[in-house]
């Protein structure tokens, strides 16, 4: 690893940390709040359930600070993606808050999801976890990012396909909630059988469709919605369970 892609990537930690606050200083809006302005939809999780970041922007900082400071073959391995993973998201943060375009945002979410799944497939072929504090965070790290991740492409799905076709956050509230839902499973799939044997993945994504199923329950009163997101999180989670998870490469 070079010391220039080193100190990118603390640079990039901390701005993830600051995009967030630019509408404090009247820049844009906080993001998310378009998506609740014509009412709320069936598949977004309560605000409480993305503080999740905060964890994923704490892990990224320590990865960042340690590649400066004492870089291993672990940093070197995983730096690059992460380093690209970053970009994108402070790329996709400036979007949701300042241009606010359901199209471009959705488009923006893929390659983080893409790069976030490369540094979890590159640290799975080095064995995950062993034992080390630094390797614990860097399964942390790509771990819970990558299932994060997978959360966001999900329940923007229905976002987009409402945006398309001119439909509102309360119409075909089914339609939106199964995109959610088979769009979550089908990545989850992916993600087990092509990436990563990584749990965090699993624990990020129940996370998600717990926040869904709570949302549907106490915010939006459809209480079948509910039990839908709760069966479909625990199918997913049932399949990982008994199944295991295959990567290609091995």
């Amino acid at each position: 690893m070079t010391r220039r892609l080193a100190v990118g990537l603390l640079i990039i930690s901390l701005a993830q940390f600051l995009v967030p606050l630019l509408p404090v200083l009247g820049l844009g809006e906080s993001i998310g709040s378009r998506a609740t302005s014509g009412g709320r939809p069936p598949e977004l999780p309560p605000g409480p359930f993305f503080s999740i970041w905060s964890v994923i922007f704490l892990a990224y900082f320590i990865f960042a600070l340690l590649a400066v400071l004492k870089p291993s073959y672990l940093e070197r391995r995983l730096g690059g993606a992460l380093l690209l993973a970053g970009v994108g998201n402070i790329a996709w943060m400036l979007s949701a808050q300042l241009v606010g375009n359901q199209l471009l945002d959705f488009l923006l979410l893929w390659p983080i999801l893409a790069f976030a799944w490369t540094g979890a497939r590159r640290l799975h072929r080095m064995g995950g976890f062993d034992g080390t504090w630094r390797r614990a965070n860097a399964c942390v790290l790509t771990g819970l990012w990558s299932g994060w991740i997978a959360v966001a492409v999900s329940i923007s799905v229905p976002a987009t396909w409402r945006v398309l076709t001119g439909l509102g956050p309360s119409d075909d509230v089914w339609i939106s909630l199964w995109m959610a839902l088979v769009s979550a499973g089908l990545l989850a799939w992916l993600f087990a059988s092509r990436v990563s044997a990584s749990v965090l993945f699993f624990a990020a994504l129940a996370w998600g469709l717990a926040g869904v199923a709570l949302n549907n329950w106490y915010l939006t009163g459809m209480h079948w919605l509910s039990g839908a997101s709760l069966l479909a999180g625990g199918y997913i989670l049932w399949r990982r369970a008994r199944h295991g998870a295959r990567a290609a490469f091995e």
